[in-house]
């Protein structure tokens, strides 16, 4: 979506639907919340954030992906904060469900999939990855990840949507 700021990341290789990439330290404004079916739970808290609920009333632009992953039987759901930010000047959240995290560089192995979000289409996305990642002797270092780049209201066949996995990569 050309109109939002994305996550940026370099390349690294591409086997199909599969890509190995690179990405530089990124701020997540995040929240945890009791796990759906979708993986979609926790996204008014971060939306309220960026609207505007922070110490310095500031309203942040929309950005993509939404990012979720499940962590100590919870969801964890992010929004990317846009570069222009880094951990000393990205507005502190007013909401105690809100918190920033910053994220290391690190190498991901993602596959790229369309369709609603449901657990059915992440699990198939997820196996082929794991399939990938299995074959080719790459170590996993995180749990799933979801990154999801458009609203709800966007027809399943038109969404992207990516299973992302943090590797170690030699």
């Amino acid at each position: 979506m050309g109109f939002f700021e994305t996550i940026r990341y370099t390349l690294i290789k591409k086997d199909k639907n599969i890509e190995i990439r690179q990405y530089d330290v990124f701020l997540l404004a995040s929240t945890k919340t009791l796990s759906n079916k979708q993986f979609d739970s926790g996204f008014m808290n971060v939306f309220n954030y960026i609207s505007g609920d922070n110490h310095t009333s500031e309203k942040i632009s929309m950005t993509t992906p939404v990012v979720s992953y499940e962590e100590d039987d919870q969801l964890v759901t992010g929004f990317y904060v846009p570069s222009k930010y880094d951990k000393t000047n990205v507005p502190k959240p007013t909401s105690e469900h809100v918190f920033i995290q910053e994220n290391e560089a690190s190498i991901y192995a993602v596959i790229r999939f369309s369709g609603g979000w449901r657990e059915k289409n992440f699990k198939v996305a997820e196996e082929r990855l794991m399939d990938y990642l299995n074959q080719n002797h790459y170590e996993i270092l995180s749990n799933r990840i979801i990154f999801r780049y458009q609203p709800p209201f966007i027809p399943g066949f038109l969404r992207r949507n990516e299973i992302a996995f943090k590797i170690k990569y030699t």
